[in-house]
């Protein structure tokens, strides 16, 4: 089966996207990657994105809006695929996510339209896994780690570093958990010290000086240091926290590439704290992900890590696919009505999850089903 997969991050930089043959042999689910790549949000819809999660003030007219905007940027990367796709999955737009809201509990909210790229392509298309796990009693994410079974086998700790952080453990039992910030405090910084979109490759950070003192007091963060299972996002790492961070900079007289050092080794150091409080028996260490690119990032965990540090295209998983790909496999499982959650959000129930649009188009879901 012929799956297209799409990703949008809290870096809400664009879609990265996978065309991935997922087939079974022997009982054994096997993949072939067959075309990847990623296609930017323009200007406009990237600040409205960053805006309506840092702030919350939105309006629905442009809710709407951005939901539509980001169904036909889907629709558009998939409309120019060869082979066309049998199905579609869409991980969806993360607006807000958080472990309790009000009396109800936990709570995700997402966009991103699939109807269009359904329509188009005349294929059943899925999205929205994350409220199904919350349905379930689960928290929504880290959603991969069941994924991360059919990537990487047993025995490995998997390193995902986007705007979140997060870890996927490969044991006698799947588990995972969000570790705190990726690359979103990074990208604030370079956004606004620098007018950059990111520190590509680390290089502001490598002409910076770690304050010891600031790093300290954010090593202290409630969520950094409590026990799994866990999640975040923006409403916990976004501009509000980098704003409180960057009036103690200035107090300090921080200079702009001490901050950007500074927050970088922050990441750095919570993924640490989180593996040694939570995981000191895996010395096996595979990073994917935006973050893996940024050689300050991947240089001080080479350093400072205790066991052996590796990249995801060693294991035949590209480093900026493999979330897309991750999903295309959940998308597989979820239409063979299997479960593709995993212990790692808290889940009471395992179970396929996802919705699933056009599920009449000429018989194209029964078809998936086969």
């Amino acid at each position: 089966m012929r799956i297209f997969s799409g990703v949008s991050g809290t870096s809400c930089d664009g879609i990265s996207w996978s065309l991935v043959d997922v087939g079974e042999r022997r009982g054994k689910i096997s993949f072939r990657m067959l075309d990847s790549g990623s296609r930017k949000y323009s200007a406009g819809l990237r600040r409205a994105l960053l805006d309506g999660a840092n702030t919350g003030k939105i309006t629905l007219a442009d809710l709407c809006e951005m939901h539509w905007a980001i169904g036909s940027h889907l629709a558009r990367i998939a409309a120019n695929l060869r082979p066309v796709p049998d199905a579609a999955v869409f991980s969806g737009h993360t607006m807000f996510h958080t472990e309790q809201v009000g009396k109800t509990g936990k709570g995700t909210f997402q966009i991103g339209a699939v109807e269009p790229l359904s329509v188009e392509l005349g294929i059943p298309a899925m999205c929205d896994m994350r409220s199904t796990d919350v349905a379930a009693g689960g928290m929504g994410a880290p959603l991969v780690p069941r994924a991360d079974e059919i990537m990487f086998g047993r025995g490995s700790a998997v390193l995902n570093m986007g705007g979140i952080s997060n870890i996927t453990l490969l044991g006698r039992r799947t588990t995972g958990f969000d570790t705190g910030p990726g690359n979103m405090l990074i990208d604030e910084a370079a956004r606004k010290l620098f007018g950059k979109e990111m520190d590509s490759q680390g290089k502001i950070a490598f002409s910076g000086n770690v304050n010891e003192e600031m790093l300290s007091q954010l090593l202290k963060d409630a969520f950094v240091n409590a026990r799994p299972p866990k999640s975040c996002g923006r409403e916990r790492y976004g501009a509000e926290f980098f704003s409180r961070l960057l009036d103690n900079a200035q107090e300090s007289k921080m200079s702009g590439e001490d901050v950007v050092a500074t927050v970088s080794e922050f990441t750095v150091r919570s993924i640490l704290r989180n593996m040694e409080l939570f995981a000191p028996e895996y010395r096996k260490l595979i990073c994917a992900g935006g973050g893996s690119f940024n050689r300050y990032l991947t240089s001080r965990l080479k350093k400072l890590f205790g066991g052996s540090l590796h990249m995801s295209d060693e294991f035949g998983v590209p480093r900026d696919s493999r979330e897309s790909l991750a999903f295309a496999l959940m998308c597989y499982l979820s239409l063979k009505l299997e479960a593709s959650n995993s212990d790692a959000t808290g889940a009471r129930i395992k179970l396929p999850l996802g919705k699933v649009t056009a599920f009449g188009f000429g018989g194209s879901l029964l078809k998936c089903m086969k």
